[in-house]
């Protein structure tokens, strides 16, 4: 449980008046007052602080005051029984929570008027309070009054007043006794306490076998491992884990334990403090029987009724495990020893100094290895109260879960008395004592003497008339609530007062389990709307986180940590407190939407692409303190680019690094969207996309080459067209004249062409004139007869 409040410990440590001395006190500040009124004396009254059982029926619990504020409480004053053969000596505590002062006034004692043999009149008698309009005086006998002295804004007053034996003559057979307080200021009924209590004068027929559960837990938080200083601080001679044990060790109660104590201390290897260790070792050597809860106490209701396929449980630890906190020390070679020098035999030799070797890597613990205990059973879910809906208890079974311990409210109330052990929904399950849980968990939180003497009478009662009764259960069971108000030493001190009561005997949880079931039905108890979607989006978060860290190349550094947190936001101690889970909820899905976020691309300018084969330069950011890998990926939105391929690049930590992917231009020009976006190498998608804009101007280079390939070949083209054409014109001007040309003549013409097409000039060359071609022609013809001769 969690740490007791300082207020309660000073309100506890008081000293009580006796033989009707009075006692105030002033300047003591009760925790958890709220600002109230009533009729007389304020207009601004504070709430009362009387603690009362959640998981109890509300015919079952005591009214401790009737105007908000204002608090009576009546108990023995050394004992939680009557003996009416003895003077009966009892105390009334009066609580002022408001923020005026109480005048002086009457206390008026008061006793039932009749024998109380049966609940109902134990209810009829405790729900007698005061409705909207004030306080409604007490139907029972007056037994005494006293004066009341003026009471300041927070302080408490105990008055002690002894009563004579014959008091209680004409109810002396009854196996409750019942009586009360009344306060009056002015005639003014202010308020009113009723409580009951055993009579110890009757003998004992059959003591009732109770069982009793504890859940040994710390408080909530956002953190799936236990820190070495929380753990110090908690394992030290007065930490919270030190009275827990301290109350439960060797008493007959089952402990119910959150195995994320265990695994912290062991995480932590040799540099687990040394309190913490030995508290382990203690825990181990304890007789009680002990069952593991979920981890970090988390809602396993909750995750039934999401349906997710499996219960929540810690993936790992190696992201905390140090090899130098499991290293096995080794003996050293050096050995010091004292005297030698002197010659003498009488020195000291010293021992060899150790030496640690790292272990290998497999050689350090394992999840499994850091959760293993020796459990009495590890088959029990103990959902929070109240929180269990149809088919519920199925999927536990399936999960193996096979039995849960299901809080009053949750089922339909049936034969009075009945055993624990139940069938509810088609499942195996067992069923808290509303009669008896309610009283325990008052006493196991209650803040002055008075208090808890009262909710121990009222525990005592109610097994007084089991007793009386004609059935007799084979097994009850009790629960002690988890949550802010158990006190250690309160809970030590009842566990010991039932342990002397002799209406009761002490069972096993084994033998509650065993017991002959009897049927009840489920009271569908969902939880809220608004708490199953947090613990959704939870779980969502971390299965992205999980896909998200195979950036990594030890996925479980981020993986592992993140399901702890988790499951510790999903411990059932938050929904006490649902402002502040909320604001932690929040808190942490926001610290995972920036890891989800860590490595991205970073936005870029446009870009031009002007050739057939380029690249797209990419800057991916890692904001992480591990060095991830990414695949780069390049989606262009039509056609005029084509992506080639991916690149696959890895970022060192805290750093930003720019790769190119490859593209290829396709046909046309114009305006392209390159969407880039990151995937693991597992294919799972990292960050979100990031669109750059491009534009593509289609493939200068091939259009250049291709111009200039034209103009050779119309360069070429149109000097073999001329030569042609003046070979062509000789022949005809040959045969207008007669003459004939020879073959060798005509093949010097074209051997001629062809070097004036390799020497022309291109498009610039003209037609010749017809004076040089004649010319030309007369110069050719005496070269044609000196090759005839």
């Amino acid at each position: 449980m969690v740490p007791e409040s300082n207020p309660a410990r000073r309100r506890c440590s008081r000293v009580e008046s006796t033989n009707g001395a009075r006692r105030p006190r002033r300047g003591l500040t009760m925790a958890g007052a709220a600002v109230a009124a009533f009729a007389v004396l304020t207009s601004a009254p504070l709430a009362a602080n009387a603690t009362v059982s959640a998981a109890a029926e509300p015919t079952a619990q005591t009214v401790a005051s009737t105007v908000d504020g204002v608090a009576l409480r009546v108990a023995p004053t050394a004992a939680t029984t009557i003996a009416p053969e003895a003077p009966v000596t009892l105390e009334v505590e009066v609580v002022n929570a408001t923020t005026e002062p109480i005048p002086a006034g009457t206390l008026r004692l008061v006793r039932s008027d009749d024998t109380i043999d049966d609940p109902a009149e134990i209810d009829t008698w405790l729900t007698q309070a005061s409705g909207p309009d004030g306080a409604d005086a007490i139907d029972g006998t007056i037994v005494a009054e006293i004066d009341s002295a003026t009471l300041a804004p927070g302080a408490v007053d105990v008055v002690s007043v002894t009563l004579p034996p014959e008091t209680v003559d004409d109810i002396d057979d009854s196996p409750v006794l019942g009586f009360g307080a009344e306060l009056l200021v002015d005639g003014a009924l202010v308020a009113t306490s009723a409580e009951v209590f055993a009579n110890s004068a009757l003998p004992v027929a059959s003591p009732t076998a109770l069982a009793i559960t504890y859940p040994l837990t710390v408080p909530a938080s956002s953190t799936g491992r236990l820190s070495a200083d929380d753990l110090a601080t908690w394992t030290s001679p007065f930490g919270l884990l030190s009275r827990q044990l301290d109350a439960v060790a060797g008493r007959s109660v089952t402990v119910a334990i959150d195995p994320r104590i265990i695994a912290s201390i062991r995480a932590l290897g040799s540099s687990a403090p040394a309190t913490a260790v030995a508290w382990l070792e203690r825990l181990a050597g304890i007789p009680n029987e002990i069952f593991p809860l979920a981890y970090a106490d988390a809602d396993v209701a909750a995750q039934a009724q999401l349906g997710i396929p499996a219960l929540l449980a810690p993936t790992g630890f190696s992201d905390v495990l140090d090899a130098a906190n499991f290293a096995a020390p080794t003996e050293g070679d050096d050995t010091a020893t004292e005297g030698d020098d002197a010659g003498g035999d009488g020195g000291a030799t010293a021992s060899p100094t150790p030496t640690p070797t790292a272990p290998a890597p497999d050689a350090l613990p394992t999840t499994e290895e850091l959760l293993a205990w020796p459990y009495t059973r590890t088959d029990i879910a103990w959902p929070a109260d109240d929180t269990i809906a149809t088919g519920d208890l199925a999927y536990l079974g399936a999960a193996g879960l096979t039995t849960s311990i299901l809080s009053p409210g949750n089922v339909a109330p049936g034969s009075q008395w009945a055993n624990a052990a139940s069938t509810v929904d088609g499942a195996s399950a067992v069923v808290a004592d509303s009669r008896l849980t309610a009283p325990l968990r008052e006493a196991t939180s209650a803040l002055s003497d008075t208090e808890w003497r009262a909710a121990v009478g009222q525990l005592s009662a109610e097994l007084a008339l089991i007793d009386a009764a004609d059935v007799r259960p084979t097994a009850l069971l009790a629960t002690i609530a988890r949550g802010t108000g158990t006190q250690s030493e309160r809970l030590e001190a009842t566990l010991d007062e039932l342990a002397a009561n002799p209406w009761a005997t002490s069972a096993s949880f084994t033998d509650v389990v065993g017991a002959p079931p009897v049927s009840r039905t489920l009271i569908d108890e969902p939880e809220t709307q608004q708490r199953i979607a947090n613990v959704e989006r939870i779980i969502r978060t971390g299965e992205n986180i999980t896909a998200f860290a195979t950036v990594l190349e030890d996925p479980t550094i981020l993986s592992d940590p993140t399901r702890r947190d988790a499951l510790a936001l999903l411990d059932v101690a938050w929904i006490a407190d649902r402002t502040a889970w909320d604001a932690a909820v929040g808190e942490w899905l926001v610290a995972q939407r920036r890891t989800l976020g860590a490595v991205s691309v970073v936005p870029s300018s446009p870009i031009n692409v002007v050739s057939s084969e380029t690249g797209v330069p990419t800057t991916i950011l890692n904001a992480l303190p591990y060095p991830v890998t990414v695949v780069v990926d390049v989606a262009p939105s039509n056609g005029r680019l084509i992506v080639e391929d991916q690149a696959t690049v890895t970022i060192a930590p805290e750093s930003r690094t720019t790769t190119t992917v490859p593209v290829a231009a396709g046909i046309g020009s114009g305006s392209v969207t390159l969407t880039v976006s990151l995937t693991s190498v597992d294919g799972v998608p990292i960050g979100s996309p990031v669109s750059i804009p491009a534009n593509v101007q289609a493939d200068w280079e091939g259009l250049g080459a291709a111009i200039i390939g034209i103009i050779v070949v119309v360069f070429f083209g149109v000097g073999v067209w001329r030569n042609i054409r003046r070979l062509r014109r000789k022949r005809a001007e040959a045969a207008a004249n007669g003459e004939a040309v020879e073959p060798a003549a005509a093949a010097e013409v074209e051997s001629g062409a062809e070097t004036d097409a390799a020497t022309s000039t291109g498009p610039d060359v003209v037609d010749a004139d017809p004076a040089i071609e004649e010319q030309s022609a007369e110069t050719d013809e005496p070269r044609a007869e000196r090759r005839d001769d």
